[in-house]
């Protein structure tokens, strides 16, 4: 039993004899027409010790019965009083204030990223969404990673992600992504078919341990699948044959000099009808167009400048470090130009 629930017991069992006590003093004094106010005024003093008079005088009988009732009385405050220490010095209370704490923040969670295990992979994938400015709900069932989890800085839920309960409060309902990246294909598999079923229109990304769960993971409801050990060969692979390749994405990726970001036109952009040309995407923002992708997935590599961009593009730019803060002057100012 928790030190919570012992104090909670101890408290159920102080109002117990307070209430015992007071209907006792009413039947042994009722000749005297003892109320219910008078007698728990009297146990509660007499609980209290406090020493304040008596409110009526007590016959033979009242005060075996106050004896009887001191006795259980100390014995109870005693137990109640050692269980509020041990509430207080075994970290239960913070505990339960954190708890509640971290339910207001994932209920105030809206159009986040919901990451399903906080491994080796999830913790890196954690740290970097973080770092890019990503609202982010962490669920993991190792309650030995709470402290890494609480540092992150981001609301967690410490919980079985294969539960569809568990993931519902996380805030599913209001993500626009889950990330699931346990080690178990199975259980990737699962949560995605999970998730896929609650909200079709979620983005979902699985982790892969084997190539050949891919297609499962597709079947199931991802959008997108990634399998670390495809990736890493891959990787090898082109370090080997193109290396200057690599360090041109990895220091784009990165984000320092250079910069490779995407902007999706909407509904309200005036770049909708547009040219490439008389966009001028390179003027405001210092960021070349290096591909399409249309709204019905096709992807134009190299773009020719007299293509006309439509809603639902997506521009994919590479150009100097903060690319992504300047995206939106696109439609800043070819609203001033209009």
């Amino acid at each position: 039993m928790t030190a919570r629930h012992r104090f909670s017991l101890a408290l159920l069992a102080l109002l117990a004899v307070l209430m015992v006590g007071a209907t006792g003093y009413m039947v042994i004094e009722a000749e005297r027409g003892v109320g219910f106010r008078d007698a728990v005024y009297m146990t509660v003093i007499t609980l209290s010790t406090v020493g304040y008079g008596e409110p009526w005088e007590l016959s033979g009988s009242a005060r075996m019965w106050t004896i009887g009732v001191i006795t259980f009385g100390i014995v109870t405050v005693s137990y109640a009083f050692g269980s509020l220490v041990s509430l207080v010095v075994s970290g239960e209370l913070r505990s339960v204030r954190e708890q509640q704490k971290m339910q207001k923040s994932l209920h105030a969670l809206h159009d986040h990223v919901i990451l399903c295990g906080f491994g080796r992979m999830g913790a890196l994938a954690a740290e970097e969404l973080r770092q890019r400015g990503v609202a982010l709900a962490v669920i993991d069932r190792d309650e030995k990673l709470q402290e890494t989890m609480r540092e992150l800085g981001s609301p967690f839920v410490l919980g079985d992600a294969t539960e569809e309960e568990t993931v519902v409060r996380a805030g599913l309902h209001k993500a626009r992504a889950l990330v699931t990246t346990l080690p178990s294909d199975a259980d990737n598999v699962y949560i995605t078919l999970t998730a896929h079923t609650l909200r079709p229109d979620l983005v979902v990304i699985a982790r892969a341990e084997q190539p050949a769960a891919e297609a499962k993971l597709k079947r199931a409801g991802a959008t997108r699948v990634v399998c670390p050990q495809a990736t890493g060969a891959m990787k090898v692979a082109n370090v080997l044959t193109r290396p200057t390749v690599v360090d041109f994405v990895e220091l784009a990726g990165k984000g320092v000099d250079l910069e490779i970001d995407e902007y999706l036109i909407k509904s309200r952009s005036p770049l909708v009808g547009q040219t490439l040309r008389d966009a001028h995407v390179r003027h405001h923002t210092g960021a070349i167009a290096v591909a399409i992708k249309r709204a019905d997935g096709e992807a134009i590599v190299n773009p020719d400048p007299d293509a006309v961009l439509s809603l639902g593009d997506t521009l994919i730019l590479v150009g100097p470090g903060g690319v992504s803060s300047r995206l939106d002057e696109i439609d800043t100012a070819n609203n001033g130009a209009g």
